[in-house]
């Protein structure tokens, strides 16, 4: 059942018709049916083993933690003589080791699945090839693994919730049903976003009336979805697949090269913003605020805030659940104590952000997907981050030397594209067959010299005619001014939202035509595919 298809507009009118018009304590229990019934008919039956063992392990997890914390203050009352300072804190020590035993237990059984189901292949292959490689053998092994739909984003959900727990943050959750619906919350199951327990929970489980003008925005953000991902995403797509599928076929260097990674660029964040606009436009319908994932990505002024705005709850998960636990671990302590000695103050202090940084990016890299260019995609976007935090203080020094004024519109504009242009070298490994044809495809790049291609119509013939390409353009020019509004705090949608039902309603329809007439249904469209589905 695609987002696309009339199942799914028929799916999400019953379940609203069904949250609704139901009393009130039904309403969480309508949510876990439709997102068990969407998940089934979207994965198969056999992908819904692996969340159910998700569900099942990171609930009894969750509540074993909280069985033994409740013990431990059992344990420290101790009514009969008051402990020591040396029998708490041993009884601590021993608690912790029993709730960190069960954490560890959880957690490798969740990451274990998703590292075999995603990576299993990949591993094995390479493994097989360095072996055959020194003994001189032919043959490669190789696996067939289900990968479940959207394994990675409820593992990862599922896993920041348990964490928490761990923590202390939040009591763990009583009800398994309860622990379902918030892992499988239906309009977030394909593609995120990560959501945390605390801020998500709350709103699936309470009972709610509809809230009209919630329902009006959440509608045209659901249509605006729609916009992004048929009209400019799969427009772009043919353009993109040409150059990117047949450059050594037709010959394409210099900047058709460059220009069809860039074209990659705004296709995928039409395409992954686009699909949230659609998650969110739903949850919205239902009463229910889901955290943002982006925030005009292409208007940062440097790598690492394009990841800030990029993706947002997959970085907030690294931060808390990677970044810092690494950088403020005892042998990261031990280094800057070291670093400080021997490097000095400054050096000292940053450099275990700098090494959690590079080895938090090299994880996100290789969280794409199971492929060598994704390891160097990784450790391109590492080094960029890392070494950022790194020389910010040179970085800062060059610009009062060279009398930069940080302020000023030019040198947010240059920086913007800068950070374009790096973001788009990077691209390179993301849409590239593999790692190779990466690298073969950068050497083309720089062979030759041929900016008016984007203006001669040597770049799009191919793939569209000079109507379409057009039409491209403008749609993605339509895209930008709306990201320029909502980046000064101006909200589209809320300002339709507001206005007369007349206007409001010629705003629908419009919108609804616009996308019949000009969205692509053309041979290769996928109903299906959203880009970061796969991932």
């Amino acid at each position: 059942m695609s987002l696309f298809s009339i199942k799914f507009i028929v799916f999400l009118i019953l379940t609203v018709c069904l949250y609704y018009g139901l009393p009130k304590k039904w309403q969480w229990k309508i949510l876990l049916i439709a997102s068990l019934v969407f998940y089934y008919i979207c994965g198969g039956w056999s992908a819904g083993i692996f969340i159910c063992v998700t569900i099942v392990t990171t609930f009894a997890g969750a509540r074993a933690i909280d069985r033994e914390a409740a013990a431990h203050k059992e344990r420290l009352k101790n009514g009969d003589h008051p402990l020591t300072k040396e029998e708490k804190a041993k009884l601590k020590r021993a608690s912790l080791k029993k709730k960190k035993g069960i954490l560890v237990l959880v957690l490798l059984i969740n990451f274990g699945m998703l590292g075999v189901l995603k990576y299993g292949n990949f591993v094995a292959s390479n493994v097989s090839g360095l072996f055959h490689s020194f003994t001189g053998g032919s043959g490669e092994v190789t696996f067939h693994f289900l990968l479940p739909l959207g394994i990675s984003f409820y593992t990862f959900q599922s896993m920041g919730y348990l964490i928490d727990v761990y923590r202390g943050k939040y009591e763990a959750e009583k009800n398994l049903f309860r622990m379902a619906l918030f892992t499988s919350y239906f309009p977030q199951i394909i593609q995120g976003p990560i959501g945390r327990y605390d801020s998500l929970a709350p709103q699936l489980f309470a009972s709610r009336r509809l809230d009209a003008a919630l329902f009006r925005r959440g509608f045209l953000r659901l249509l605006w979805g729609f916009f992004k991902k048929m009209v400019i995403a799969e427009r772009a797509a043919f353009v993109v697949n040409e150059i990117i599928d047949h450059y050594q076929l037709h010959g394409y260097e210099g900047f058709t090269i460059f220009f069809g990674v860039l074209f990659y660029g705004i296709q995928m964040y039409a395409d992954f913003s686009g699909g949230m606009d659609m998650v969110f436009g739903v949850s919205d319908m239902l009463g229910i605020s889901l955290t943002e994932n982006f925030r005009q990505p292409f208007f940062a002024k440097s790598v690492d805030e394009f990841w800030k705005r990029w993706h947002i709850t997959l970085g907030h998960w690294m931060r808390d659940y990677v970044f810092y636990p690494i950088a403020l671990s005892k042998p990261f302590s031990k280094l800057q104590k070291r670093a400080k000695k021997r490097f000095g103050v400054y050096y000292g202090r940053v450099l275990p952000s700098f090494l959690a940084s590079f080895i938090v990016f090299l994880l996100v890299g290789i969280w794409h997907g199971a492929n060598w260019k994704y390891v160097v995609y990784g450790l391109y976007h590492a080094t960029l981050v890392s070494t950022h935090t790194l020389f910010e203080k040179h970085y800062a020094a060059m610009r009062r030397f060279c009398h930069v004024d940080d302020r000023s519109a030019g040198w947010r504009l240059f920086q913007m594209v800068r950070t374009t242009v790096l973001v788009t070298f990077g691209r390179y490994f993301d849409c590239a067959a593999g790692a190779g044809m990466a690298a073969a495809m950068l050497r083309a790049t720089f062979r030759t010299w041929n900016p008016w291609v984007l203006f001669d119509g040597s770049f799009y013939a191919a793939s569209l005619s000079q109507k379409e390409f057009y039409l491209l353009i403008l749609t993605i020019l339509f895209l930008l001014v709306v990201d320029i509004l909502n980046e000064k705090g101006i909200v589209v949608r809320d300002v339709i939202a507001r206005q007369g039902i007349v206007f409001r309603w010629i705003v629908y329809v419009s919108a609804i035509i616009i996308i019949l007439i000009f969205a692509v249904y053309g041979p290769g469209f996928d109903v299906n595919a959203f880009i970061y589905q796969q991932f």
